[in-house]
């Protein structure tokens, strides 16, 4: 085969395979197409984000409790629905010390993500976390980080919307990601 009939193949297989998934993602409310008329009962991806069953844009409902198990779904992809992270590449949460002792440091985390060499149960590190303020209310982060920090064995106290919203108006001047160094020190307090 020649190198013309190889990209008219090429094109082929592309424009099949786009037309096969509707070509279009939940954002297409004019178009036909699987992605948009999907009832929101799992977790996909579209071309941008995650979608999470049950999250509406900019938080939960008015009046609706955060559900930390269904939200957790986010942070799953990285840190696996077990709470042991991937070898290598991201920490477990299970017993990790900067998720269970000062409440301040996943918070923190959570608000403006972490980047760079972290050790988590003497076992190093260096990713990096997206910041999640700007995409979760106060009351969603809470959800979250209590969800985390009494699951897998973990029993660590309850983060309240308050306790959140307290370190976010005090690390409201925060706009890159911590590096872990600047909040080893708040781990052990």
């Amino acid at each position: 085969m020649n190198s013309r009939a190889i990209s008219i193949l090429a094109a082929l297989a592309a424009c099949t395979t786009i037309a096969a998934c509707g070509g279009a993602d939940s954002r297409d409310t004019d178009r036909t197409s699987v992605a948009a008329n999907e009832p929101q009962s799992v977790m996909y991806f579209d071309s941008t984000q995650a979608v999470i069953p049950g999250a509406a844009a900019g938080g939960a409902a008015a009046g609706a409790a955060a559900n930390g198990a269904e939200l957790f779904t986010r942070c799953a992809v990285c840190h696996q629905p077990t709470g042991l992270g991937v070898p290598g590449a991201y920490p477990p949460l299970m017993g990790s010390e900067w998720l269970l002792n000062n409440p301040e440091v996943p918070i923190r985390i959570v608000l403006h993500g972490i980047q760079g060499p972290i050790t988590v149960k003497n076992t190093s590190f260096n990713n990096a976390m997206t910041p999640f303020g700007d995409q979760l209310s106060d009351a969603e982060i809470s959800a979250i980080i209590t969800y985390e920090r009494s699951s897998w064995g973990n029993s660590a106290s309850k983060i309240t919307a308050e306790q959140v919203a307290a370190v976010r108006a005090g690390t409201k001047t925060q706009t890159t990601p911590w590096n872990p160094n600047d909040l080893k020190g708040l781990i052990g307090k």
